[in-house]
């Protein structure tokens, strides 16, 4: 077909002013806006930290010291042991957690995202991962790049992450299915994750955060690379998406530019098909490659998809299935909020954050 018939799908077909040291016009600005993965990412954090705050709330009013405020469901994410077990007695035959769904849904639509999209609960929403990689990106701002480690150092760090996965998988599948579903009624599970966070806010947890941020602005996000078992799981996980990004190597000028802006240290340039499992999708490469037609995404080989649409699909997919969840009942939490005051007044926690909204 002649390249001029060719249906107008993406920003390639849009003849606005060059982009400086590129061959290809800019894309229209709306599709530069829908295409900026930092706009999905930051949203979603921000919503966490709303999430977060809106539990501290529900807590200080559990203990009698403020007003009511529903408990976010959103917050199973905090917990992933507790309902990965959960998850794992559900696919042996527990049945669904009706006390606490909303981790099982988490699970669910970070499993489908990922499998349908390269790892795309990690590239596009995670909340912890965009820490991470903020601090990634000031080591560039300042540094102009982050330190590549040797290879042989990578290759063994990231070996480890997916040994932490599969030992984290391992353990919670051989729990006995009668005590992964009584995990389920436990006060404790119902509390654990405001354990959590009170637990973030110790000296202890602070200086290893602290760490964290500061290799990860020499080296990238060390956790999300080397460190995060969930991680090993969606990257094992995305490498089985039928979408990824294919190179046609017969127009490829072999520029780096794809290589030179991937956050993830793949080389797109130096294969068909990106099929590394550290891909989450970020369509970075697509964007800067200067040959047009060169880096596409694609569905099974075949279907192209442009890389404003990839994020929409990526996020759809998420809304889809928390939308149905909600619709069905599956997401909300059938625990009484005053039974969750009982168990909080009963000592289960321990005071860590008091005064923190006063």
């Amino acid at each position: 077909m002649p390249e001029d018939s060719r249906p107008d799908t993406g920003v390639r077909s849009e003849p606005a002013t060059a982009e400086v040291g590129s061959d290809r016009p800019l894309a229209p600005r709306w599709q530069r806006v829908v295409s900026s993965r930092w706009l999905y990412k930051t949203i979603f954090l921000l919503y966490f930290i709303f999430a977060v705050v809106q539990l501290l709330r529900f807590e200080k009013w559990a203990r009698g010291s403020g007003p009511y405020v529903p408990r976010p469901e959103s917050v199973a994410g905090m917990l992933p042991i507790g309902h990965f077990t959960s998850f794992f007695a559900w696919v042996r035959g527990g049945g669904w957690d009706m006390l606490l769904p909303a981790g099982l849904v988490i699970i669910l639509m970070s499993l489908a995202v990922s499998l349908a999209f390269k790892r795309g609960f990690c590239g596009w929403i995670c909340p912890v991962g965009t820490v991470w990689e903020l601090f990634a990106a000031l080591g560039r701002r300042l540094f102009g790049r982050n330190v590549r480690i040797p290879r042989w150092l990578d290759l063994a760090g990231r070996g480890f992450r997916y040994l932490l996965a599969s030992l984290f998988m391992f353990a919670l599948m051989v729990v006995p299915l009668s005590e992964a579903v009584g995990f389920r009624q436990l006060p404790y599970m119902w509390t654990a994750d405001l354990k959590i966070v009170h637990l973030m806010a110790q000296p202890s947890w602070l200086a290893v955060a602290g760490l964290a941020a500061v290799l990860s602005v020499l080296f990238g996000p060390v956790w999300c690379r080397y460190l995060c078992p969930l991680g090993g799981l969606y990257s094992s996980v995305g490498a089985a998406s039928p979408c990824a990004v294919s190179r046609d190597a017969e127009i490829c000028i072999h520029c780096g530019r794809c290589a030179q802006v991937c956050h993830a240290f793949v080389d797109p340039s130096k294969v068909s098909r990106v099929h590394a499992p550290e891909c989450d999708g970020c369509m970075d490469c697509v964007k800067e490659c200067p040959v047009d037609g060169c880096l596409e995404a694609k569905a099974f080989s075949r279907v192209r998809i442009a890389p404003w649409v990839w994020p929409l699909l990526v996020i759809g997919l998420w809304l889809i299935i928390f939308g149905f969840a909600s619709a069905t009942g599956n997401w909300t939490s059938h625990i009484p909020p005053e039974q969750y005051r009982q168990v909080i007044q009963a000592g289960i926690l321990e005071q860590r954050t008091q005064g923190f909204l006063e």
